[in-house]
């Protein structure tokens, strides 16, 4: 009985050992006890509301909401869905999901990006320059080119990402005196930034127009249009005008020369048009109105040897073949000498018609205050198939010994025929000099090899003789990249030839032609090609 009863004892006792373990066993609940983003430095801790199972994070301003890593810590066991370690786009807020046994719980996230604190100036640039800054710290610095209005320029500013600038971005702004603009970040901090512009030397470089004859601009009709000519040179900073002085047999200046080789019975007769206002000489008030505002006039003889356009000269429709019938230009069929069917000309080896040609260039050179001549693309020039004229045809055969071949493209006859017109050249530089030092003789021919094996003109040894000293190849393209691959072409030649300087080369740029007015966005792009090519002027 004593053992019984000792044994019932122990089971008791047992058993209430047994009852108060059960009573301090401890509950771990479910839950999420940590959720960071450790892909940045330092992590991100995002706050837990335990109570409304909601999670909340702000990550830096510009980290990407759509790739964010999470690392979450849960109770041991539960399994989280999605799985943390991975990529996930919060942009739209994201659930968690808990599940630990038959329990499940769901944490709500809402991720927010902090204040930008960037306040930075990345760019500042004047488009319509095609000026760009130097940023130094909070220092701008801006070289304008001269003749730039600094009082009025609209700067295109670009800055940091939810910042915002004062002055804005594209607003007109005075810059003749250092001028601050303050960046203000997303956050309320600000950074300022002084402007500072600094206006160039004029450069040493020709900005050059041509003015056509009176029946394609009205600049040249009246003394109005002259001075309205001018004045837009002068505002758009031009400092050169070369002027349409000689074409369809006709001259801008009277001119006794040309009276006393053709039908026409007087200078008056023989001008291009019947100038109104003024001293009643379009030249010379041309001439007083550009000198007036520093602007130089060379005269442009447009025309050189050609005759006329279009159809063949004759003594019926041409007042100079009239009087001269043995001028007229032959080619190797035996016909009027022409380029491409339009552009007829004179006998340029003739040396009576180069002293006509001379004499009407000095006749301007010695009566009015010009500041230089120009020779284009038909002066001196002769198309390739020219020089079959009996005085040609015989001066060949006294010198050389043989005809004239009949494939114009000979070695030697080439050369003979260039030489005469070199020659022209020569001479017309040595009078020009002679008479006035300062006075600029230049030359606008089309790009080389191309001038040569069409018309002639063998520029590269202009160069090497020292005879020009404005070189502009009419570079005339429709594109940036066409207008690029000619002036590289139009350098491989100038470098090798002459002194090299560029300030000689101003290359001639289209902006009006057949098609119509070229594009600005173009020419400024062509223009650009130049100065990065260390071409000043065009």
């Amino acid at each position: 009985m004593r053992l019984l009863g000792l044994f019932l004892f122990s089971i008791v006792f047992m058993c209430s050992a047994c009852s108060d373990d059960d009573k301090n066993e401890v509950t771990i609940p479910l839950q999420i006890t940590s959720f960071s983003f450790n892909q940045y430095t330092p992590a991100v801790e995002a706050e837990i509301d335990q109570a409304n199972q909601t999670i909340q994070a702000e990550i830096p301003f510009d980290a990407d909401m759509k790739s964010l890593i999470p690392s979450i810590v849960a109770t041991d066991g539960a399994i989280i869905t999605p799985p943390p370690g991975f990529a996930y786009d919060f942009s739209g807020g994201l659930n968690f999901k808990l599940t630990l046994g038959d329990e499940t719980k769901t944490y709500t996230t809402s991720i927010s990006h902090a204040l930008s604190p960037a306040k930075e100036i990345s760019s500042f640039i004047i488009s319509d320059y095609d000026v760009e800054s130097t940023i130094d710290g909070g220092d701008i610095l801006i070289k304008l080119a001269y003749g730039v209005d600094i009082t009025q320029v609209k700067p295109e500013i670009t800055i940091s990402d939810l910042a915002s600038i004062q002055p804005a971005s594209g607003e007109t702004v005075n810059l003749s005196n250092p001028l601050i603009y303050t960046v203000t970040a997303q956050d309320g901090s600000t950074k300022a930034y002084t402007v500072t512009a600094t206006v160039l030397e004029q450069e040493e470089a020709v900005r050059a127009f041509w003015i056509p004859d009176p029946s394609h601009s009205p600049i040249l009709r009246s003394y109005e249009g002259v001075k309205a000519g001018v004045a837009l040179a002068d505002e758009l900073n031009f400092n050169v005008l070369y002027v349409c002085v000689w074409a369809k047999t006709r001259t801008l200046y009277p001119s006794e020369v040309l009276v006393a080789n053709s039908s026409y019975l007087t200078p008056q007769e023989a001008l291009f048009n019947n100038y109104q206002g003024g001293s009643g000489d379009a030249l010379k008030d041309l001439i007083a109105e550009a000198h007036a505002k520093n602007i130089k006039v060379i005269l442009w003889y447009e025309y050189g040897f050609m005759s006329r356009w279009g159809t063949a000269p004759t003594p019926d429709n041409d007042k100079i073949m009239e009087v001269h019938p043995d001028w007229a230009g032959i080619n190797n069929q035996g016909e009027a000498s022409n380029y491409n069917g339009t552009d007829y000309y004179y006998n340029a080896y003739n040396p009576d018609v180069q002293e006509f040609m001379l004499d009407m260039i000095m006749e301007a050179v010695n009566k009015y205050d010009v500041d230089g001549v120009q020779g284009d693309d038909r002066l001196p020039a002769m198309p390739r198939n020219s020089g079959y004229d009996t005085y040609t045809k015989n001066k060949y055969k006294t010198e050389k010994g043989v005809d004239a071949p009949t494939d114009y493209n000979n070695t030697q006859w080439v050369r003979f025929r260039a030489d005469i017109l070199n020659n022209f050249a020569s001479e017309l530089y040595s009078r020009v000099k002679a008479t006035k030092p300062n006075c600029i003789v230049g030359f606008s021919p089309n790009p080389y090899p191309w001038a040569f094996n069409n018309l002639m003109q063998e520029w590269p040894v202009w160069l090497d003789n020292n005879l020009v000293q404005i070189l502009s190849v009419q570079c005339y393209r429709s594109t940036v990249f066409s207008y690029e691959v000619t002036i590289d072409e139009v350098l491989q030649y100038f470098t090798r030839h002459g002194d090299g300087n560029l300030l000689r080369l101003s290359p001639g740029i289209i902006l009006k032609g057949s098609s119509g007015l070229s594009d600005p966005e173009v020419v400024r792009g062509q223009m650009q090609a130049n100065r990065d090519r260390g071409i000043m002027g065009e």
